[in-house]
């Protein structure tokens, strides 16, 4: 469970730092971000790789908390956690507190 805690933290701080790079050259422009990740075959692969994952995550999400038996509405922390930081978050954010959940029903 501390490491998911670990690899929040580590998924938090290691994207925002590039993100921040880039606003500070190119001002907060959302657009040119999305087009630049989307500028060659690399980095389109790259894009839709994580889009597609994305989607599968917040979809298993919403299935596990069914079965957790915990209210969905905790989907939203999720879905913030992916658009607003990234996978790389909201993944590590999600199995911690299922890790918490499981640990419970012991």
């Amino acid at each position: 469970k501390s490491l998911y805690l670990l690899l929040v933290i580590i998924g938090s701080v290691a994207p925002w730092s590039l993100l921040l790079k880039f606003f500070i050259q190119n001002g907060f422009s959302v657009e040119l971000l999305i087009k630049q990740g989307f500028a060659n075959y690399a980095g389109a692969a790259f894009s839709t790789d994580l889009l597609i994952s994305a989607l599968v995550f917040l979809c298993f999400s919403f299935f596990e908390l069914k079965r957790l038996g915990l209210s969905r509405s905790r989907l939203i922390i999720y879905i913030a956690a992916t658009f607003g930081v990234g996978l790389s978050c909201s993944l590590p954010l999600f199995l911690y507190f299922r890790e918490g959940v499981l640990e419970g029903k012991d």
